[in-house]
């Protein structure tokens, strides 16, 4: 039992090392300074080193413009606070060559520690506003033969239920939402189909549309989903389906699907189940949005990178541990294909394809250097090199 408990703690103790130091970006600077003598020059050349490491990672994480915006209160917050993320310095040998004495700095950066700090200081989530969501969800009634969709416009008489169910889900969807700082628009409520053009009242809000939806609307995360009702052996079936998608990549980033079933008289069984179960369904999705807006990955896209040549599983665990770590751009690296001689990640990353080459060829992994082969807008392919 001795034994077991001590192995046991020996893998915990390891792999807490390994999140550490898989935690820590390494920078390095060569300063110079004019101070008059060694000691001195040493220390002013750490401050340079603390201050440029610290504006080239900030600006990194939260982008040029927010930085700029907010320098004074960086300088003032978090960078005169940096020995609380950046635990590792090792300075060269100091050198003097006429009036300057010159010292290269090895530095690392503690990327949980300084995310904090700047977290607090309110400096971390991607927007300065509250994001919006739109929900375009469809409500089918396939009993009575019959739909309604906000954004188009009808002079069907016979829709008041299936408005008072879009309006029930629509304050669920605010209310969820709300709680983690998201503003959800309420389309039926507002009557903001009048204002929706014609050649926009499809029955799908995809491509294009949703482009202009998102314009129009100024919400960049779209609910697209719909409420089926149909007939079910016993009494009714209610099929709830919501995608959250990101309007300037289509791309989803949250979905729910459920299935009730009911028995009585049909619109009252359906409202009934409907007013039960929609803030479940809405927290669901809230939550998955949330989570994804923390992690980064809602502003990003997602860029294919193929690394060419044999790997091995621990290699490749390895490389996938550094580019994590070292480039701040990327939000979220995971594994999509692996064959005898390629491994292909999907990075989510602020990043362009471009930009994000070239911090890969930047990298060091274990003494060699990713080398482009190719790249366009969805991919770029590597190989290891010495």
């Amino acid at each position: 039992m001795r034994f077991a408990a001590l192995i046991g703690f020996l893998l915990f103790f390891s792999t807490s090392v390994f999140a550490q130091q898989a935690d820590l970006l390494e920078r390095n600077f060569a300063g110079a300074s004019k101070q008059t003598t060694p000691q001195a020059a040493k220390a002013d050349i750490q401050n340079q080193a603390a201050q440029k490491i610290s504006e080239e990672v900030i600006r990194d994480l939260i982008g040029e413009e927010r930085y700029t915006k907010n320098k004074s209160l960086i300088a003032n917050k978090v960078i005169k606070l940096s020995a609380r993320y950046i635990p590792f310095v090792k300075p060269s040998a100091i050198t003097q060559e006429g009036e300057e004495f010159k010292m290269n700095v090895a530095m690392k950066v503690s990327l949980s520690d300084l995310k904090q700090l700047l977290q607090i200081n309110s400096l971390l989530n991607e927007n300065d506003t509250i994001p919006v969501v739109l929900p375009v969800v469809s409500m089918v009634d396939r009993v009575e033969g019959r739909s309604y969709r906000w954004w188009q416009q009808s002079s069907d008489k016979n829709q008041s239920f299936l408005v008072k169910q879009s309006r029930t889900l629509e304050d669920a969807l605010r209310s969820s939402f709300q709680k983690n700082n998201f503003f959800v628009v309420k389309p039926v409520e507002a009557g903001l189909g009048a204002n929706v053009p014609t050649s926009f009242q499809n029955e799908r809000v995809a491509g294009d549309d949703a482009q202009f939806f998102a314009q129009y609307f100024n919400a960049p995360v779209m609910i697209d989903g719909q409420v089926l009702m149909n007939k079910a052996d016993k009494g009714y079936r209610i099929e709830v389906r919501m995608t959250a998608i990101q309007v300037s990549n289509a791309r989803p980033i949250a979905d729910v699907s459920r299935r009730y079933d009911v028995e009585g008289s049909f619109e009252g069984a359906v409202d009934k189940k409907l007013r039960e179960v929609s803030e479940a369904v809405a927290n669901d999705l809230a939550s998955q949005v949330f989570e994804a807006w923390q992690r980064g990955s809602v502003g990003t896209s997602v860029i294919r990178v193929t690394i060419t040549g044999k790997h091995t599983l621990p290699s490749m665990e390895a490389l996938k541990e550094r580019i994590r770590s070292q480039l701040t751009q990327v939000k979220n690296i995971r594994e999509r294909l692996v064959s005898s001689d390629s491994v292909s990640f999907e990075v989510d990353t602020a990043a362009s394809s471009t930009e994000l080459a070239t911090k890969l060829e930047a990298l060091d992994v274990n003494g060699k250097k990713l080398v482009k082969v190719s790249e366009d807008r969805e991919e770029i392919v590597l190989k290891l090199a010495q």
